[in-house]
């Protein structure tokens, strides 16, 4: 019995056939059971700014974003819990905190590692590609696998960071210098809602200033291109 034959998958989605059940694998930012959801346009300013803390720590971070700005941070990756160190003079210090940050540097987008473990370490990688030209971009982001991946083709092996690094808090727009918009963003393979957006679950909580969800996507649920064309939010919120 092929499972898929009579599948619900939205077109051009893949169905896999599990013999007396079917999966529909969603390109994102489509998602659900038969893909008919897609994931809102979020839009910032230079005054938006998003905080998600984990109970646990980050292991990988993926969204979309689309700016016309050269230069900004996108994404900040800390540690929530303040860690201390003794001196020689027995006094108790803070220590300062490894971090991930993920900004663009005219217009390139830059990854910038910081490890501040028993051997401070520093690691950067910049994309060749300008990112800031009005199109959606995507950036992934694999702490378990050490991968930094830019539209499903920059794809780069990131430093090893110390086995104690403990990163659970993400700050999104934290310098007040890009405007734009982002969509789907997945941290530990979980979709963020902003539906609610001073939000408390049991695996984070999230907190967040002057986003505006687009009611109206010009790309869903009808696709305006023909020939089965690939629809692409501009900045304009144009297609």
């Amino acid at each position: 019995t092929n499972a898929c034959q009579n599948a619900l998958c939205r077109k051009n989605e893949l169905c896999q056939d599990h013999w007396f059940y079917h999966t529909c694998e969603c390109q994102r930012p489509f998602f659900g059971e038969h893909c008919d959801q897609i994931a809102p346009i979020i839009k910032f300013n230079q005054s938006s700014l998003v905080n998600i803390v984990f109970s646990s720590s980050i292991l990988n971070i993926s969204l979309f974003f689309n700016t016309l700005q050269p230069n900004g941070t996108l994404f900040e990756i800390i540690s929530s819990i303040k860690q201390q160190r003794i001196t020689r003079d027995l006094l108790s210090q803070n220590r300062s905190t490894s971090k991930i940050i993920g900004a663009l540097i005219d217009g390139h987008f830059r990854l910038i590692i910081i490890d501040d473990g028993p051997k401070r370490k520093e690691f950067e990688l910049r994309s060749e590609q300008k990112l800031n030209d009005g199109r959606p971009h995507q950036i992934e982001l694999d702490l378990e696998n050490y991968r930094l991946i830019i539209d499903k083709i920059y794809n780069e092996t990131l430093m090893k960071t110390h086995n104690k690094l403990f990163l659970n808090h993400i700050q999104l727009l934290g310098d007040n210098t890009l405007n734009g918009w982002l969509q789907d963003i997945r941290i530990n393979d979980q979709l963020i809602s902003f539906d609610n957006t001073n939000r408390l679950t049991k695996n984070f909580n999230l907190t967040s200033l002057n986003i505006n969800q687009v009611k109206n996507n010009p790309c869903y649920p009808n696709n305006p291109c023909l020939n089965q064309g690939i629809c692409l939010v501009t900045h304009s919120q144009d297609y």
